[in-house]
């Protein structure tokens, strides 16, 4: 027999029933809706920090791009060759050295100014370099300045003015004038006059290296249903000159102007825009910021920004996906006890919780849930987007800081370079002129020597002159010194090496130096290695090297001290290295950086010509090596000398050690 339920039970049950569900509908409602806004607050927010990572990006190229220009304008106007070519009036010449420096370095035009500055005084960068800065900023230059430097740069600075909807009102038709990154040194004589001003630019007008360049640096060439997601744009003013932007059809939308909000706040405010923003024909996610230039006025702003419904659409999908969860979660529910529901409803508080953790920025927050189904996938999905997330910001941070380390090892390149130009071109020129001087000097000199010595031989002892002849006597010695000093330094780039030990060299150096007076109260330190390789040299000029630096130090020390010589092979490196250390009374830092330049000396009275450590110098590079100094006032002075092993190190040569 069947039985039934009484109909108020079976009327209790359904209410029961029917509020369970109303509340499990509710409740379920309710969470999906709060889920929902999270997700989308989560990406939208990530998306905006992104777009601001990019701009950060492109605003980085941007300035190394200024920044390179500035170097090249530098290392161009620092030499000697422009004076040279300057005092020489050889003009053609300097033409030809400036168009290869403009082709080499990508210069839209590269020219000199006189001390006035002549047509380009008007311009910043031309004014700071008159008064002695070497800078880079971006100008903007009018038509007839930029048709001076060269015609066709007018033609591509002109660009039509075209109609953009939510643009500022303007009623201008065309732009004539041009933005031009540009930078500027002033150019000066041995003497340190000015003699003018070198300066160069290029013109961003129509030139699309530098945005296409952080667009695929930034972007990687992404798209949403085949139109580019992001996109770089310089304006000047708020006219787009250079873009990837595009059109309806598919152009770059040169000549387009930005946004009447964007205008009023970047240009108007001078603050910069980071949001929604209305871009030629779409909504984009947007950055912008001022460009200024060397005076610090807004001429113009540069743009990084991604399509607005790239994220519209995975945030649609994503709360799509998350209602459909919800729903087939609810049907699901039906059939299952409270203690079950219980076990599905956890993960989504979890799941609250951990969108609350994005929301707040803390991506390196993981969902995890011991539950199977849909609640499941969802968290499973969940993750997948927070390591995209966690991905794409760590390859943005790791792409900066490499271009921030190349920047800055490439000016360090560059800035020791300049350094070791600098220091030849002086050397060379020095060489050139001593070797002429001393050829014109020695024969009088000579003269005067021997018609000297015999007037001398002629004289009584008691004689009023005699003292008089010996001190010309003597002061043309001196002279004769200097003189043989000259020599030697003109001729230091012919040398005929061989195979030799430097450890030897050095001793046989040791034994000439110790019968000098100078070395009667030195005690010499020998550490030398004595597996030391040979390398190859001319053995005559490695002592005369040495003899130089030992002498220094004897004189140092005031010929009472210390002196520690240690050789070895230089760690990491194919050459030998030698230290000489003296316990001297040190050098100035002021006079670190002169130390080699011929006749440079900081001995008093008649102890030396200044010659000896240029000659030192010159003498080891012309062997390939380097020779540095480290000293500080009161802790004495030590000298390394490197010189580089043959292609093919031969086997050490018998151990010369310390006796």
């Amino acid at each position: 027999m069947r039985l039934s339920l009484p109909f108020s039970q079976r009327s209790l049950k359904v209410k029961l029933i029917s509020g369970y569900l109303v509340i499990l509908a509710l409740g379920g409602l309710v969470t999906s809706v709060v889920g929902s806004y999270i997700v989308s607050s989560t990406i939208m927010t990530q998306a905006r920090r992104t777009v601001d990572h990019n701009l950060a990006t492109a605003r980085t190229i941007y300035n190394a791009q200024l920044e390179q220009l500035r170097l090249s304008v530098h290392l161009a106007a620092s030499g000697t060759t422009i004076p040279n070519y300057l005092a020489g009036g050889r003009t053609a010449e300097l033409g030809g050295y400036l168009a290869g420096i403009r082709g080499s370095a990508g210069f839209d035009f590269l020219a000199l100014a006189g001390p006035s500055g002549g047509a380009m005084a008007s311009v910043s960068v031309v004014r700071a370099a008159l008064a002695g800065k070497v800078v880079a900023a971006t100008e903007i230059l009018s038509a007839e300045l930029l048709e001076r430097e060269d015609p066709q740069l007018r033609a591509r600075a002109l660009i039509p003015i075209v109609n953009t909807p939510r643009a500022y009102p303007s009623d201008r038709t065309e732009e004539t004038a041009g933005m031009v990154l540009m930078a500027a040194a002033p150019v000066l004589d041995a003497r340190g006059q000015l003699l003018g001003v070198l300066y160069g630019g290029v013109l961003l007008n129509h030139n699309f290296a530098i945005v296409d360049r952080a667009w695929e640096l930034v972007f990687k060439g992404e798209q949403f249903e085949g139109q580019d997601v992001g996109s770089v744009t310089i304006f000047q003013n708020d006219l787009r000159i250079s873009t990837n932007v595009k059109t309806a059809s598919g152009e770059r939308a040169i000549g387009t102007r930005v946004s009447a909000e964007v205008h009023d706040a970047v240009l108007g405010r001078g603050v910069p825009w980071l949001g929604r923003a209305f871009v030629v024909r779409d909504w984009y996610l947007s950055g912008y910021e001022p460009i200024r230039n060397l005076d610090g006025k807004i001429i113009g702003i540069l743009y990084a920004g991604r399509l607005e419904k790239a994220y519209t659409a995975i945030r649609d999908r994503v709360i799509l996906s998350f209602f459909g969860i919800a729903t087939i979660g609810f049907i699901v529910i039906l059939g299952l006890t409270y203690y079950e529901i219980s076990n599905i409803t956890r993960p989504v508080a979890q799941m609250v919780a951990a969108t609350r953790e994005i929301a707040a920025g803390n991506f390196n927050h993981k969902i995890e849930t011991v539950s199977t189904g849909e609640i499941a996938l969802l968290a499973e999905s969940f993750n997948t987007m927070l390591q995209s997330l966690r991905q794409m910001r760590a390859d943005l941070e790791e792409w900066g800081r490499v271009l921030e380390q190349k920047v800055k090892q490439r000016t360090e390149e560059l800035v020791t370079m300049q350094a070791r130009v600098a220091q030849s071109e002086r050397l060379a020129s020095l060489g050139l002129l001593a070797a002429g001087v001393a050829h014109e000097i020695n024969n009088p000199l000579g003269g005067i020597l021997a018609l000297t010595a015999l007037t001398l031989e002629d004289l009584k002892a008691g004689d009023p002159n005699r003292e008089n002849l010996e001190e010309v006597l003597h002061q043309s010695q001196r002279c004769r010194d200097i003189v043989r000093g000259l020599l030697e330094f003109s001729r230091q780039s012919r040398i005929s090496t061989e195979l030799v030990d430097l450890n030897k060299v050095i001793q046989d150096t040791l034994s000439l130096v110790s019968k000098q007076p100078a070395f009667f109260n030195v005690r010499v330190v020998k550490e030398w290695d004595p597996e030391l390789p040979m390398v190859m040299a001319d053995k005559s000029e490695l002592q005369q090297v040495f003899m130089n630096i030992l002498m220094n130090a004897a004189q140092a020390m005031d010929e009472r001290g210390t002196v520690t010589i240690v050789t070895s092979r230089a760690s990491g490196q194919d050459a030998i290295e030698v230290l000489v250390s003296d316990s001297g009374h040190g050098i100035p830092q002021e006079d670190l950086s002169r130390i080699f330049d011929p006749f440079f000396t900081t001995k008093t009275g008649e102890r030396g010509t200044g010659l000896g450590l240029s000659i030192a110098y010159g003498i080891i590079t012309s062997h390939k090596g380097t020779i540095s100094v480290d000293s500080k006032p009161g802790s004495g002075t030590t000298f390394t000398v490197r010189i580089p092993l043959p292609a093919a190190a031969p086997e050490a040569a018998p151990a010369t050690g310390p006796a």
